[in-house]
């Protein structure tokens, strides 16, 4: 009795562990889907940047362009100073600076700059102008961040005729406070 019940123990365990291996065969067709999350290099779930805003940490402010076709960006902060209906946007990277100043409708579209300034610190060298474009992608009044691009051409403060051209220019997640 013990043996016959042995044996149908045995088949019993061989009928499950055929049944459990039949079930993960090569026809199975469940695919895995990554959960979002804010470390997954994705621009997914309400997010405003690659892993960062809305449910994720506040995207980093940052300011870029081409100076005379060289890449420039800003490290550390940019921010902005609103008076009235004009915005300065300040920005550096420790060897150069640049501002922007804007006078306008705080929305979306395509306006001219009011002024710019590109300056070199180890020169106090200063190129200015009042002439240039700016579009404003966005003006998330909930997060209050501005994200938008520029361009212009600035020439030296001294009058010698040297011109820096700025192109490509983008700022993106810019803090403001109406």
């Amino acid at each position: 009795m013990i043996k016959s019940n042995f044996i149908q123990l045995i088949h019993l365990a061989l009928f499950l562990g055929f049944f459990m291996l039949s079930g993960c065969g090569k026809t199975d067709s469940a695919v895995s889907t990554p959960v979002p999350d804010c470390f997954d290099n994705i621009q997914n779930q309400g997010e405003f940047g690659i892993d960062c805003g809305g449910p994720c940490g506040p995207c980093p402010a940052k300011m870029t362009a081409k100076i005379d076709g060289v890449n420039w960006e800003s490290q550390g902060n940019v921010t902005t100073v609103i008076n009235g209906n004009s915005i300065i946007f300040l920005a550096g990277n420790g060897t150069t600076n640049m501002a922007l100043i804007y006078n306008g409708p705080f929305t979306a579209g395509n306006f001219n700059l009011q002024s710019a300034n590109y300056s070199i610190t180890a020169t106090s060298t200063n190129y200015i102008t009042n002439v240039g474009n700016i579009s404003f992608l966005s003006w998330d009044q909930a997060e209050q961040l501005v994200s938008g691009s520029f361009s212009f051409n600035a020439f030296e403060s001294t009058g010698t005729g040297d011109t820096v051209h700025v192109t490509q220019g983008k700022f993106l997640f810019v803090p403001y406070q109406p």
